[in-house]
């Protein structure tokens, strides 16, 4: 009899003070990780691990981005963390980096479902690359049939004019990173008048609203495998600003 009224006790005591994996999450820090157009996951793999090693959770979503149109793609991104049930409370907060499209894809998100997002738990934003203002290489090839039939609906939609036509709120905590190492160059210094990464001028990447704007030496396709990348996306997150100077 006493030992079965000790082994209750003991059922008790862990029951009463062992740390539930709800509170354990609920003092993690999310960030999810949207690819560029005709990318992957893959090409966020060396942000995602520079995350984690920074003791952020990730989640990494791939879409269908030579499929679909960006309000179609913000949808999907809804379903997917809807699913995932991202903002149910089990992560004190929820961040975002993005390359490329992928920031033009979570503008429409968070524009379209700012309703349902619960600001406690809405983190900062970091977007590398990102062309809000349009590309010029989109203007160039908008009506080239190989480049309609190769990147799909969203393509047609990364022109100057489309962007220009985009009005959605920033309310959120937006860092954003652009390339100036031009590449190719020949092709690149004729199609984009300033500055660019070879795809995107820095200016047009760009938004009001922004909380903070850097410029370091990358590409366009291969910003998101930068350390010095890595290091200003988990300073702004951390801070709300980059690491100037």
């Amino acid at each position: 009899m006493r030992n079965l009224v000790k082994l209750i006790c003991s059922l008790i005591l862990i029951v009463l003070f062992a740390p539930t994996a709800s509170a354990n999450e609920e003092n993690k820090e999310l960030v999810i990780l949207l690819h560029g157009i005709g990318h992957s996951e893959w090409n966020m793999a060396g942000i995602e691990s520079a995350l984690q090693k920074a003791g952020y959770q990730t989640l990494n979503i791939g879409y269908p981005s030579l499929k679909k149109d960006l309000g179609t793609l913000s949808t999907f991104i809804n379903d997917a963390l809807k699913k995932e049930k991202v903002w149910d409370g089990r992560y004190k907060k929820v961040h975002f980096t993005t390359h490329s499209m992928g920031g033009l894809v979570l503008r429409g998100y968070l524009d379209k479902y700012k309703s349902d997002i619960p600001k406690n738990h809405l983190g900062r934003t970091v977007m590398l690359a990102p062309p809000n203002g349009g590309s010029e290489v989109a203007d160039l090839l908008e009506n080239f049939s190989p480049y309609q039939w190769l990147f799909g609906p969203a393509g047609q939609e990364l022109t100057t004019e489309e962007q220009e036509k985009i009005k959605a709120d920033i309310y959120y905590d937006l860092g954003i990173i652009a390339g100036n190492k031009e590449w190719p160059y020949i092709i690149a210094a004729h199609i984009i008048p300033n500055k660019s990464d070879g795809r995107v001028a820095v200016e047009k990447t760009k938004l009001k609203g922004m909380k903070d704007h850097i410029t370091l030496s990358a590409t366009h396709s291969f910003i998101s495998w930068k350390p010095s990348v890595y290091k200003q996306i988990i300073h702004f997150l951390k801070h709300g600003a980059f690491k100037h100077g």
